[in-house]
Order: structure tokens, then C-alpha cells, then sequence
């Protein structure tokens, strides 16, 4: 691909996700001052714990295909129908399988008076994932990205429904989500061609074979980052209190924003590394895309750190404000993490789940043991001191693993300055008086070593989107 190609290519797809992820995000950004007004921090506590279990138990018993489907679809040379007809095999299988689980959700005092509810709701997270997947695959990313708002706008409505009209509590919120699921998978049946699929249903035995062979070795990955991103709110929860998991699960909001803008732009790249698999200059190519992310994730982490105390008195209930005190580590873990998921893309591109096994295991383990070590001394902190350490370990093993697919250079004097800085600045924070005005001034100087890039990035930003306008004028 040329460079202004390139260039096109990743920021057309860049917009595109932005439409329905960073429109998805700020909706559920703007659903947190609900939920923390109108439930109680051990209401909360407990609608997180029961999406924390729904999101290790999907993958296992979807056999995470959702991922396969996905990067399946987006070789040129498989029949699309085929990989749609497995997703569609297994959506049902799970979809049976969730419905089995509701005499066990019963056994357990936090989902007993709710095993049916959780249940179904499991069966269309699992179907919308799959489906999802597909329409992402086959590159019909717009449907995809107006899909996903279509989805959140439902939650908002009906949570602001069931929870302050009806004030129907956890009940209200698992079923708002349920019915968003629901209505997605519809939408993705309509938008994703299913109907011939349906048609000439049949299954590619090999097909089966490879795409399974790729996604089981995945299921233990989401594993891994469940006990990464989820297992700290269990043991905050059996160690202290489910109000002080409540409280925690506030605290990863703000590092959600980050992850939100970033998320965007991986899922972009994803399909540019694709196109990029076997062009000679990858290495020089992948190495500025990766050193531009670089300086944005570490402005903008400098930001939220600016502005993270005065926007929590205004954003969550006055319970809910000491969540500040967690952030800074989780934001700092999120910020290298992106890099690692960055780094990530290349096991994508060349189907080696693996390093996703390794990578998420070492993470994991680090995770399990930090917390099991930190929580007990010094609380809740503890646990996003864990995240954030565990997040490190995986982004430097990945950086190692990858090599033989990416050649990065990693001794870089900007490079290295900028986290520096990130790191002082999350320090600065917890000084009460002059924090914010120390913090201001250290983004002052972020964005002073890092101007030419800046100029460069609003430069090709502006001259991109004048050419399309100038396309649409002429039409």
C-alpha cells in the first residue's frame, strides 16, 4: 500500500469505529451518575460481579468463536457463508448450554433470585457477540459501528426506564442489557446477509477444525484476563466489602475513557495490519504508527489525570468520590496495556493464539499473586496496584514474543521521556494542595516536546478531511 493509501485507509476505518465505539462509550460514560444515584455501592458491587462472571462464563462456553469468526472473515479467500453458518452452529449450542446453567445460578446466594434473568441474558450476549463479529469481519464497519450505538442508546433508555421510573434495582439493569443484546442480534441477522446463509446451511468440516482450533486456545486467554480485569472486585469483595468493590468498580471508569479512544484506533489497525502482512517496509511503517500512539496515549492519560479529581465531584455520588484514589495505577496499567494490545495485533495477523495464552497467563499469574499479597496490607489500592503491575508484564513479554513477526525500536529518547512524565504526573496527584497545578504544567510540557507531531497529526487530519469533503462536493 502507498503511504497517502495507508494513511486513508487507517483513518477512514479509524472514523468509522469512532462513530459507534466512542459514541457506545460516552453513553455508558454518561449512565455512571444513574447508577451511582440511584443504586446503592453494594447494589453496584453486585450488578458488576454478576458482568464479571457472565463475561468468563460467555467465551467458555461459546468456545470464544466469536473471535475466530471474526478474523476468519477477513481473509479474501474463505467463503463467508461457511464461517457465519459456524458462528451460527455454536451461538445455538451456547444458547442451550446457558439455559442449563440456571439450576446452578441458583445454588449461589448473589445470583439465586436472578438465575433465569442471568441466564437469557447470557444467551443474547453470546448470539450479539458472535453476530457482531461477523459484520466486523466482512468489513461492514459502518453497520457495525451504528449497530453498537443502536445497542447503547437502548441500555440508557431502558435503565433510565427500570431504574428511575420503575425502580425495578439490579433486576431493572440486567434486563435492560438482556433486551439491548436481543435487539442487536436482530439487527446483525438483517445487516449480515444471514438469511442465505441460512438458506445453504451447511458446515465446512475443516473449517470447523481450524477455526476451533484457533478459538479454544483462546477461551483459557479470556480467562486469563477475566482473573486480570475481574478477579481484584472478587477478592476486594470477599476481603473487605461489596460496597468497597462498588466503590472500586467506579474507580475503572475513568480508565475506561482512555481505553474507549484506543480501542478505536487498535480495532482500526487491526485490519491495516492485515494488509500489511508481507510489505517491505512494515517494520519502518508499524514503527510510526506505534511511536504515534505512543505520544497520544500518554498525553491523554496526562489529561484525565489533570482533570480526575474535579470531574468525580460532579461525575458519581458523593459515596462513590474516594474512588480517585485507585485510578492513577489502573489509568497507568490501561495507558502501557494499549501498546501491548497494539503489539498484540500482529498474533492476529498471523493466527497465533498463542501468544495471546502466553502473554494473558504470565499477566494472570502475576495478578492472582500481587493480589493475593497487596489487598490484605493496603486495601483496595492494592488491587489496582496489582492490575496495573500485571497490565506492565504482559506488554513487556509482548514486546520480547513479538519480535519475530515486528521489529520495534524501543530505545527512543521521546519515547522514554513521555512515560516518565505519565509516571511522575500519577504521583503528583496525590499531593492535595498543588497537584493539578503541577500536573497542568506537566502536560504543558508534553505537548511542548511532543509539537511537531502534534502539528503533523491536526495537518494530515485537516488535509484528509478536506479531500473528502472536496469528493462530496463534486458528486
Amino acid at each position: 500500500m502507498k503511504q497517502e493509501s495507508r494513511k486513508k485507509y487507517l483513518f477512514k476505518n479509524t472514523i468509522i469505529f469512532s462513530i459507534g465505539n466512542f459514541g457506545s462509550k460516552i453513553i455508558n460514560f454518561f449512565l455512571v451518575p444513574l447508577y451511582t444515584n440511584v443504586l446503592t455501592t453494594a447494589e453496584y458491587g453486585t450488578v458488576d460481579l454478576m458482568t464479571v462472571l457472565t463475561t468468563v462464563i460467555v467465551p467458555i462456553i461459546s468456545l470464544n468463536i466469536s473471535e475466530a469468526v471474526m478474523r476468519f472473515s477477513m481473509d479474501k479467500d474463505t467463503k463467508k457463508e461457511n464461517i457465519l453458518a459456524i458462528g451460527l452452529l455454536i451461538a445455538i449450542i451456547s444458547s442451550i448450554i446457558s439455559l442449563l446453567l440456571i439450576p446452578i445460578f441458583g445454588l449461589f446466594k448473589i445470583t439465586s433470585n436472578y438465575s433465569i434473568l442471568i441466564a437469557i441474558y447470557m444467551l443474547t450476549y453470546s448470539s450479539s457477540l458472535i453476530l457482531l463479529c461477523y459484520i466486523r469481519g466482512i468489513e461492514k464497519l459502518l453497520d457495525y459501528s451504528i449497530i453498537s450505538i443502536v445497542q447503547t442508546a437502548t441500555i440508557a433508555i431502558l435503565n433510565i426506564i427500570f431504574l428511575v421510573k420503575f425502580k425495578m434495582g439490579i433486576r431493572g439493569y440486567i434486563l435492560a442489557y438482556t433486551i439491548a443484546y436481543f435487539e442487536t442480534t436482530i439487527l446483525c441477522l438483517i445487516r449480515g446477509s444471514v438469511k442465505s446463509t441460512i438458506k445453504k446451511f451447511k458446515i465446512d468440516k475443516i473449517l470447523l477444525k481450524d477455526m476451533l482450533k484457533y478459538s479454544i486456545l483462546l477461551i483459557p486467554n479470556s480467562l486469563m484476563w477475566w482473573i486480570m480485569n475481574s478477579l481484584d472486585r472478587i477478592m476486594v469483595t470477599s476481603m473487605i466489602s461489596v460496597s468497597a468493590n462498588g466503590v472500586y468498580a467506579v474507580s475503572y471508569k475513568i480508565p475506561s475513557i482512555l481505553t474507549a479512544l484506543t480501542t478505536i484506533f487498535n480495532q482500526a489497525w487491526m485490519f491495516s495490519a492485515v494488509k500489511e502482512k508481507d510489505s517491505k517496509d512494515k517494520d519502518e511503517y508499524t514503527n510510526n504508527v506505534f511511536k504515534s500512539l505512543s505520544i497520544c496515549v500518554t498525553t491523554v492519560t496526562i489529561i484525565l489525570l489533570v482533570i480526575l479529581k474535579p470531574l468525580l465531584k460532579i461525575y458519581v455520588g458523593s459515596d462513590f468520590y474516594y474512588a480517585w484514589m485507585y485510578v492513577p495505577p489502573l489509568l497507568i496499567g490501561s495507558s502501557i496495556l494499549t501498546l501491548g494490545t497494539f503489539l498484540s495485533n500482529e498474533y492476529t495477523v498471523h493466527k497465533y493464539s498463542k501468544g495471546f495464552l502466553y502473554s494473558s497467563l504470565i499477566g494472570a499469574i502475576s495478578n492472582l499473586v500481587l493480589n493475593y499479597l497487596l489487598i490484605p496490607k493496603i486495601g483496595v489500592l492494592g488491587a489496582a496496584i496489582a492490575t496495573c503491575i500485571s497490565y506492565i508484564i504482559v506488554y513487556i513479554f509482548r514486546c520480547f514474543d513479538t519480535k519475530k513477526y515486528i521489529k520495534i525500536n524501543y530505545n527512543d529518547k521521546k519515547f522514554n521521556i513521555n512515560w516518565l512524565l505519565v509516571i511522575i504526573s500519577s504521583f503528583i496527584i496525590y499531593i492535595e494542595k498543588y497537584g493539578i497545578i503541577i500536573n497542568s504544567s506537566i502536560l504543558l510540557l508534553i505537548l511542548l516536546i511532543n509539537k511537531t507531531f502534534w502539528k503533523t497529526f491536526i495537518k494530515d487530519t485537516l488535509k484528509t478531511l478536506k479531500i473528502k469533503k472536496g469528493k462530496k462536493n463534486e458528486r
